[in-house]
């Protein structure tokens, strides 16, 4: 397969979220998946188990003695750069740099024979192995700067992105990448997923896959980064039969170990099931024998690679040899880790750099760590602010806000203080600037200033029954309608330079161009974004239908109903309380009018656009009521890119009559006055097979003549301004158009 047609391939079948059929460890189903994407990664995989029986057979390790009580000397060590990456949503799975340095001081002890190791059984004592790995964050990331080996990344694929959540990956061959998310897998199909690992195969397939990712609850529980380590230097699960845990006897290609079933949440220490009278025959290079080595007659249980509920606490000789040999071969480059020019080039053994503090903070609900952040606020209701700055221990923290904030400045130096979430409120409308300093034990401090970092609505509503239009002007008052890429990411919410009546929309770009490489991270799964209406008083429509009502104008990029998930989300609050109510749920031919379009796409006529109108419940019409248009761009299912098109919306209004009033397709009509009613510029189009040429009369309620035009009808049809500025004053005006001997009158209100 053409390694192009191959990155097409993945982003279309890669697995993201779809779940595991065992529990624990994925690193068996995605492995095979990707084999199943290109045979290749098979092939590798044969390639490297031959590489180490080469690498055991070249190191005299024929003999009984040497492979099972390591008579041998070894005193070599493998140090390996780390980098890890944590993708987060400002939740607890934000963890903190001493949760990565405990979690590297483990995998330290583990794979250098430092953990308890008492409690193994008489059995396997003399089986017990020294990896003599040794592992290391970096500090010296890809671009040549001093780090500190940890990133951070603020994203919704936390929630169980898993393969597209692997973003800020450093060279695979030069650093271990392990990311941390909230979760593995957005829906298992049973139990729980902890992590996974790429085999050196599939690293050598895939490199953008290599590495570990676990969900954050397990870095610190000494079993689980310790287990996908050994995957990744070419470690089986010890039943490795191509079966489910404890299913059927099966063998991990390491003498030492001996068959098994494997063991799930249960702790049995003397498993005879498949090891009764297991012993190894060693041949001689002449044929002869060499010895026979009479294992254990049980299973090890203990053994990191087994999911038992025994104490797992140590590897075995084979498998330490065995790691050896996948660390000296280039397969998915694990020979390069610990190459002296990449430990230099990576600052591997360099002592970790004294680095300023990186600022970072969230706003939030509650003062609960797991309150969902919101940039979007009213009047006087507070919101708590949480410092997540980091990078050095963090001695002190000042705030500095603005639009009138109840607490203005703020300084915490407690580490009560720095770290926990303070309350704040703001009387003043519009988008708030907030400044972070933060200040690290002896770096000194980190100052950044946050522009637009949130919005506070108005606090006085528009009366929406004396007639209210939202068309998305520049000179009109849409930066009260706040706009959030929360991402900040290419799929959002933004304006386009082309709308219903005049050249400007609200769009949501939900086409998704991302190709090869690009598309194997970030996919728009799980992603959304908000924008926010002004505050309306809606008490004024006692008796009278409440109607929102706006147009839109939306496609696919695909046929299939199944595939098309893209959803907006209506919503109202009222009372200035962030608790939001759902009005409506437009998907699939709610959501699309134009049918399929393979390319980006964008309204061309007028005719793109159809009316939208949903009625009000009562519980909405309060004398304080906001709207809240959540967009979430939906993917293929079973994969990753997206099916979304864009998606515009203009003329958002408030009214007692339905959207199709003010419709604006033509049909078999020849002239139509838009918009009406309207706060600016109106235009009459005019439809004429034969192009003559219109006037157009524009009188006031006194039959005073305030514009005249004519103009000459261009291909059929045509668009005719009338200027804001000739009817400036509010109220009724009467549109006279004149085409040959026919004259057609229509009323136009301005407001």
């Amino acid at each position: 397969m053409k390694r192009k047609s191959l990155y097409v391939a993945l982003a279309m079948a890669m697995i993201s979220g779809t779940g595991f059929a065992q529990t624990s460890c994925g690193t068996d189903e995605i492995n095979k998946h990707y084999q199943k994407l290109n045979p290749q990664a098979a092939e590798f995989e044969r390639q490297m188990n031959e590489s180490i029986a080469a690498f055991i057979a070249s190191r005299n390790m024929s003999g009984a003695a040497a492979r099972t009580t390591a008579t041998r000397s070894d005193t070599d060590y493998y140090d390996i750069p780390v980098a890890v990456h944590i993708i987060h949503n400002y939740g607890n799975e934000f963890l903190k740099d001493s949760n990565v340095y405990a979690m590297m001081s483990h995998l330290n002890k583990f794979y250098n024979k430092q953990s308890a190791l008492t409690n193994i059984i008489e059995p396997f004592r003399k089986y017990i192995g020294n990896a003599k790995i040794r592992f290391h964050l970096a500090t010296i990331d890809p671009s040549g700067n001093p780090t500190k080996g940890i990133t951070r990344r603020f994203s919704y694929l936390t929630f169980g992105g898993d393969e597209q959540a692997k973003m800020d990956q450093w060279n695979p061959r030069s650093y271990f990448n392990i990311w941390f998310e909230n979760k593995i897998g957005r829906a298992p199909a049973s139990g729980t997923i902890l992590a996974y690992a790429t085999f050196p195969s599939t690293g050598e397939s895939f490199p953008f896959t290599d590495g570990v990712i676990s969900g954050y609850l397990y870095v610190n529980d000494e079993n689980t980064i310790e287990h996908e380590a050994g995957h990744y230097f070419q470690l089986y699960h010890p039943w490795n039969s191509g079966a489910d845990v404890g299913a059927i006897c099966g063998d991990d290609e390491v003498d030492d170990t001996p068959p098994t079933k494997g063991h799930f949440s249960v702790c049995n220490l003397y498993d005879t099931t498949c090891a009764v009278n297991y012993f190894k025959i060693y041949p001689r290079a002449s044929g002869t024998v060499d010895s026979l080595v009479n294992y254990p007659d049980t299973t090890n249980t203990q053994n990191i690679m087994d999911y038992s509920a025994c104490p797992q606490s140590m590897l075995s000789i084979g498998q330490v040899w065995r790691m050896r040999g996948a660390l000296n071969s280039n397969i998915g480059g694990r020979s390069n880790l610990w190459d002296s020019t990449n430990l230099a080039l990576t600052g591997a053994m360099a002592p970790s750099p004294d680095l300023k503090p990186i600022t970072d903070w969230a706003p939030k609900l509650t003062n609960n760590a797991a309150s969902a952040v919101t940039r979007f606020t009213f009047p006087d209701v507070p919101l708590f602010f949480v410092n997540r700055s980091w990078q050095d221990t963090i001695t002190s923290v000042s705030w500095t806000f603005t639009n009138g904030a109840n607490i203005p400045s703020v300084t915490h130096t407690s580490y009560a203080g720095i770290n926990q979430p303070f309350s704040n409120k703001f009387s003043e409308p519009g988008w708030v600037n907030v400044t972070l300093a933060a200040t690290g034990n002896n770096t000194g401090t980190t100052t950044t200033t946050y522009d637009k970092a949130l919005f506070v609505a108005d606090n006085v509503a528009v009366k929406a029954i004396d007639g209210y239009y939202q068309e998305f002007k520049a000179d009109g008052d849409r930066e009260k309608w706040p706009l959030f890429n929360y991402y900040n990411n290419d799929f959002k919410w933004q304006y386009a330079n082309v709308g219903l009546h005049d050249d400007v929309s609200l769009m949501y770009r939900s086409f998704d161009s991302r190709v090869g490489v690009a598309a194997l991270t970030g996919t728009p799964q799980g992603d959304f974004d908000d924008m926010y209406s002004i505050p309306f008083d809606l008490t004024g429509f006692d008796g009278k239908p409440c109607n929102l009502n706006f147009f839109y104008s939306g496609a696919s990029r695909t046929a299939s109903s199944e595939h098309i998930n893209d959803t907006l989300f209506i919503d109202y609050s009222i009372d200035k309380k962030h608790a939001w109510t759902n009005i409506k749920k437009l998907t699939k031919g709610d959501l699309l009018n134009k049918g399929v379009s393979s390319t980006e796409y964008m309204p061309t006529s007028q005719a793109d656009w159809s009316p939208m109108t949903i009625a009000l419940p009562n519980a909405a019409r309060t004398p304080y009521t906001v709207f809240r248009f959540r967009y979430k761009p939906g993917v293929f299912k079973g994969g990753t890119s997206g099916t979304g098109n864009n998606y515009f919306m203009d003329r958002i209004n408030i009214a007692p009559w339905p959207a199709e009033v003010t419709d604006v397709m033509m049909g078999s009509q020849n002239v139509r006055v838009v918009p009406n009613p309207t706060s600016g510029d109106a235009y009459v189009l005019v439809k004429d097979a034969n192009n003559s040429n219109v006037e157009i009369v524009v009188s006031d309620i006194t039959g005073k003549v305030v514009y005249k035009s004519t103009e000459q009808v261009k291909g059929g049809a045509s668009r005719i301004l009338i200027p804001s500025s000739v009817i400036a004053t509010k109220g009724l005006y009467m549109v006279q158009t004149i085409t040959g001997t026919q004259v057609n009158t229509q009323k136009l209100v301005v407001y």
